[in-house]
């Protein structure tokens, strides 16, 4: 029977934490200002390898949440960065152990 991965919710996340959150996916600009549209969402899992002002991550894993063919805005083994109040907006987890 295969382990299941357990998660918790992520407050303050340390250095080597693994990660996971809910992000959006947004339409290319097509107004002069303004907001983009929201065209679906992604869930990221990342290492934490890097926190400052802005938090550094590798990113493990990105699965499409939303049914369309839209491109996913980050791939596999991406260094991305993003701020800590994006990451509690997604439902931010930790994996326990």
């Amino acid at each position: 029977m295969a382990k299941t991965q357990e998660w918790e919710p992520c407050a303050t996340p340390q250095m080597g934490d693994t990660l996971k959150w809910n992000e959006p996916l947004w339409a290319a600009p097509n107004k002069p200002r303004g907001k983009r549209d929201k065209i679906g969402e992604q869930e990221i899992t990342a290492e934490l390898i890097g926190a400052t002002d802005v938090l550094e991550f590798k990113v493990m894993s990105v699965k499409k949440l939303s049914s369309d063919d839209t491109p996913l805005s980050v791939q596999e083994n991406d260094h991305i960065r993003r701020k800590q109040s994006s990451i509690e907006k997604g439902d931010c987890r930790k994996l326990l152990g």
